[in-house]
């Protein structure tokens, strides 16, 4: 049993009855796990949805993705081996992410599962388990986890879930922070951004950073909208986040992990979460 749950076993199970059509469905489910997945999907729920909850998730996910960080620096584990084992998805070793707990599949239990909450509908909450069980199998499947990564990381994931009461109550609040808290948890953000060269906690960083300045900038115009405005809204939303994050060079990844790194998180969700707001209420303010 140990051998099923933490060694090759499973993955040469799962490379036994592969082949390309399933090597396509599950390159797409696992990168629905990606960073660049999340950032592209909170924005638009931010704009048109509802904007309390999506800084909720928002935070749900910079803790999920903490709380990964510090497991793989604690755990230390090595990814699997493509020389004794097919893997498909090379990207975790080429940025020498380590192997436990499974990112992907902790974060698809906080962002799925904080979804369907936030829905309230069995429908989607049969979705939210059917994409959360396949972004995490796509680990396995692509030779990216070993099997006991997987289970920690749906584990940890849904520890993590245990804070939305807590966040719900804050959000209510409006994220009221004192000033001499947002100036040291952005102060602590930045010094981390200047001693780590881990990208993970960089992005983390520039996150924290980015939410800090939120809560000390004007708060953003409400954008809600729904039916071909809000197709509009979202379509050149999703056009201007991608434009960018390719201006920064946040699309290919980086040869080195600097501090610039993080202030181009923190860049990227300031543009989607407050410049943006604003550039859509001057244009309605404009026609009217």
């Amino acid at each position: 049993m140990g051998e099923l749950l933490t060694g090759y076993a499973i993955l040469h199970w799962a490379a036994s009855w592969s082949n390309p059509v399933l090597d396509v469905v599950f390159r797409v489910l696992t990168d629905l796990g990606y960073p660049l997945f999340y950032y592209l999907l909170i924005a638009p729920l931010f704009w048109i949805v509802d904007r309390r909850r999506s800084m909720v998730l928002f935070l749900l996910l910079l803790l999920s993705a903490l709380l990964n960080s510090e497991a793989k620096l604690l755990f230390d584990t090595p990814r699997p081996d493509p020389a004794v084992a097919r893997v498909l998805d090379l990207r975790p070793i080429q940025s020498g992410s380590r192997s436990f707990p499974s990112g992907h599949a902790q974060i698809a239990v906080v962002f799925w599962g904080y979804l369907a909450y936030w829905v309230g509908r069995r429908w989607f909450t049969a979705v939210a388990v059917v994409l959360i069980a396949g972004i995490s199998f796509s680990r396995i499947y692509l030779g990216a986890h070993f099997p006991v990564d997987v289970v920690g990381g749906l584990l940890i994931g849904a520890a993590t879930m245990v804070v939305i009461p807590w966040l719900e109550r804050w959000s209510l609040a409006g994220f009221a922070m004192r000033p001499l808290v947002r100036a040291g948890a952005g102060l602590l953000a930045f010094a981390l951004m200047l001693q780590t060269g881990d990208a993970a906690l960089v992005t983390i960083a520039g996150c924290v950073m980015a939410f800090v300045a939120l809560q000390s900038l004007p708060p953003a115009p409400v954008v809600l909208a729904w039916h071909g405005k809000a197709v509009v809204i979202v379509a050149l939303g999703l056009a201007l986040q991608v434009a960018t994050a390719a201006l920064l060079g946040q699309l290919a990844p980086s040869p080195a992990v600097t501090t610039g790194t993080g202030l181009r998180v923190m860049a990227l969700w300031l543009v989607a979460l407050w410049v943006y707001p604003h550039a859509v209420a001057a244009v309605e303010n404009a026609r009217r």
